[in-house]
């Protein structure tokens, strides 16, 4: 998922840039929100002059689904995680989220199984199983 060439590299941009989105679409961008996507960003090997470039436009590293589900579950739980980061949950970040994970190609309302869940456990500690059994319920 996160290699070395152009393509890849672009991809992962794209990704950061959707968590910018999530960050920013409630009006305020709280720090540990940019601290939260810092982390992430440089967990999938972006580089400080990668983030700025994201930050000045977003807009133009569109997220295209990447084919492994995988893959797609990974950037729905950096959106969720990003979604919770500061300890609040708007609207406008739930309807963000179960667009992009509709785009992702996640069911409804496995998205919102996992939105309510995280809402249950804000500002307190997830339990390791909580996300993975709601998805269990969604596998063939």
């Amino acid at each position: 998922m996160f290699g070395d060439n152009k393509e890849e590299k672009e991809h992962r941009k794209a990704i950061v840039a959707l968590l910018m989105k999530m960050a920013t679409v409630d009006g305020q961008v709280e720090v540990i929100e940019q601290q939260f996507i810092g982390n992430v960003a440089r967990q999938i090997g972006l580089t400080e002059e990668d983030i700025n470039a994201i930050n000045a436009n977003p807009e133009q590293y569109p997220v295209s689904p990447p084919p492994p589900e995988q893959e797609r579950m990974t950037i729905l739980y950096y959106l969720l995680f990003t979604m919770t980061v500061d300890g609040k949950v708007h609207e406008a970040e739930e309807k963000l989220c179960y667009q992009v994970g509709l785009r992702l190609g996640f069911n409804e309302y496995m998205t919102r199984d996992l939105i309510n869940v995280l809402k249950k456990f804000l500002n307190k500690k997830l339990p390791k199983e909580a996300l993975l059994n709601e998805i269990k319920k969604y596998m063939n």
